[in-house]
């Protein structure tokens, strides 16, 4: 055990770490999930700055190189991949890179925050600690009796594959929500997770009132199948067609859509993928209401910085997102009069805002970090 000096003077009781964490396939441009993408930069973050890190290995690509160029001296950048690898070299890296890389640096731990590990992981003395996010098998298994599924056999094995291994083989399992700690349990009892959370930056004061900000609402859209975009449209025109106001009305809809789906209405406007700085813009000023989505999540990430900026969102009534968010928001998924019900009461101030505690990455490090020297 080690007693470490924080820059504030304060004292931090614990072992000390050298620490590998793996984002050479983490990529603004090109990630499919902005959840995990946004979990590993700030995860990254986080260990930079917690006291007993005294060394941190970031396994990266060239975005990283300048996202991370004034990184203090005790973290490592190591550029694995120049580019992102993307198909076969993606598999390659996550079944034989990410092994070499972690003995070449032989850390204490390996965090995989993307949650998959290679099949036959060979880390030495490395221990591995997998975020997981989700069980997102189950959906799709779903869907592909139905004949829904848009996703190959090959790959549905495969990802099924490495989230099992994540549960068997990790020597700690972070995650996101007691939900997901349940659902693993279901497919391995002897699973060790620990419930981390989810982190967000700090609300951003200079937020208008829902109620003062132009009559917009911001829609979350994704090409994936569960993230039920097709009939959320359907539901917002629903709703459109009911209001006298409904010509000042803005739908701003970020995210891409499914293929077979346009928008041609007047009220919408796509934006595409977002930065952060466009987004809280959208959030702050344009908005008085997001609305989101989804028939499954790990956690749901949207509806929170929603709500940390002050902005309520509408969104649907399933197991995860009810751990953070408030009663008032949700809506059932296959009760359109119940959606119209709920927008209305939120687009129209009728009940004021409510925002839930959420936690900072500093705060979910801590507990990551926590959770490895308790492993």
């Amino acid at each position: 055990m080690s007693i470490l000096t924080n820059k504030a003077g304060a004292c931090y009781k614990g072992t000390v770490m050298k620490i590998a964490i793996a984002l050479t396939d983490q990529s603004f441009a090109r990630t499919k999930s902005m959840g995990i993408f946004n979990v590993s930069m700030g995860l990254t973050r986080g260990l930079m700055k917690h006291p007993s890190v005294r060394e941190l290995h970031i396994l990266g690509n060239n975005e990283c190189a300048d996202v991370f160029a004034d990184a203090p001296p005790h973290v490592h950048l190591h550029l694995m991949d120049k580019p992102v690898p993307r198909r076969f070299a993606r598999v390659w890296w996550d079944q034989f890179g990410v092994s070499a890389a972690t003995r070449k640096i032989a850390p204490d731990w390996l965090i995989l925050p993307k949650g998959f590990p290679p099949f036959f992981p060979c880390l030495g003395k490395t221990r591995m600690a997998c975020y997981v996010h989700d069980v997102i098998w189950e959906y799709y298994s779903e869907l592909s009796k139905q004949g829904k599924n848009p996703f190959p056999r090959h790959e549905n094995i495969y990802f099924r594959t490495l989230g099992l291994r994540a549960l068997r083989k990790s020597d700690i399992v972070l995650t996101s929500t007691k939900f997901n700690a349940d659902r693993f349990r279901a497919h391995v009892p002897e699973c060790r997770t620990s419930v981390v959370g989810i982190g967000f930056a700090l609300a951003i004061p200079s937020a208008q009132p829902p109620e003062n900000r132009a009559p917009g609402v911001l829609f979350f859209a994704s090409t994936f199948p569960h993230k039920l975009t097709s009939t959320g449209v359907q539901r917002l025109q629903t709703w459109l067609s009911q209001r006298k106001d409904a010509e000042t009305v803005t739908i701003h809809c970020i995210g891409h859509l499914p293929e077979n789906l346009s928008i041609s209405d007047v009220n919408w406007v796509r934006h595409g993928r977002v930065d952060s700085t466009t987004l809280d813009k959208l959030m702050k000023d344009e908005c008085r209401v997001s609305v989101y989505f989804s028939d499954y999540e790990g956690f749901g990430m949207p509806p929170v910085e929603s709500l940390r900026v002050g902005l309520p969102c509408v969104c649907s009534d399933i197991p995860p997102i009810r751990e953070n968010i408030p009663a008032q928001y949700l809506f059932n998924n296959n009760d359109e009069e119940d959606f119209v019900r709920v927008m209305n009461r939120t687009f129209d101030a009728d009940i004021p805002p409510i925002c839930p505690t959420f936690s900072t990455w500093d705060e979910v490090t801590k507990a990551c970090v926590k959770a490895l020297q308790n492993a």
